[in-house]
């Protein structure tokens, strides 16, 4: 079967509300994102822009509605569905173990601990396709703790393209970057 087309439909939120006791984050959200679009959610502080991404990669459930992946429903709360779905998650604030390398952080979870070594002559190989591919740099070997917020956020994006995302979600992608890691990050 053929994957989508360009334009084709590839998620699909309907009717997303979220309470949280009476505060209403979310009201009857509804969008769909195209093939190859780009689609950014704006609204000020508190407007329910991280719920909504929260929603859709699985850490919070909605109250009511749905939503629809590649054309699959996707199943409420779990991130692991998310992820086998092809979502992929890139937070305001990272999820980055600042003691192992770029290549350790970005393999952590794909594999079990044991074989992380055994493995990482693959998982570099991908890794470097992946920063070729989207012109995100970096040295696998470098420790997080040594690397720019700018640096760590590319890792980020680069966790999830490695884990197979084919829709990215980036959280305040430009909160704590400097105007030139922003510029670099949508060049």
């Amino acid at each position: 079967m053929a994957g989508p087309g360009p334009g084709d439909v590839v998620l699909r939120l309907a009717g997303i509300t979220k309470r949280f006791g009476p505060l209403l984050a979310n009201d009857a959200i509804s969008f769909d994102l195209h093939r190859g679009e780009v689609l950014a959610l704006l609204g000020e502080n508190g407007a329910g822009k991280t719920t909504l991404m929260n929603i859709l990669f699985g850490h919070y459930l909605a109250d009511e509605g749905s939503i629809t992946v590649f054309g699959q429903t996707l199943p409420p709360g779990s991130p692991k569905a998310a992820l086998a779905h092809g979502i992929g998650m890139v937070h305001q604030h990272f999820t980055l173990a600042d003691n192992l390398t770029v290549i350790e952080n970005v393999m952590l979870g794909t594999e079990p601990l044991w074989h992380l070594g055994a493995r990482q002559a693959d998982g570099r190989r991908k890794l470097a396709e992946l920063s070729e591919a989207f012109g995100l740099a970096v040295k696998p070997e470098a420790r997080i703790a040594d690397l720019s917020v700018g640096e760590r956020q590319r890792v980020e994006i680069l966790k999830a393209l490695y884990r197979d995302a084919r829709i990215l979600i980036l959280d305040e992608p430009t909160a704590v970057l400097t105007p030139q890691e922003t510029e670099a990050l949508f060049a």
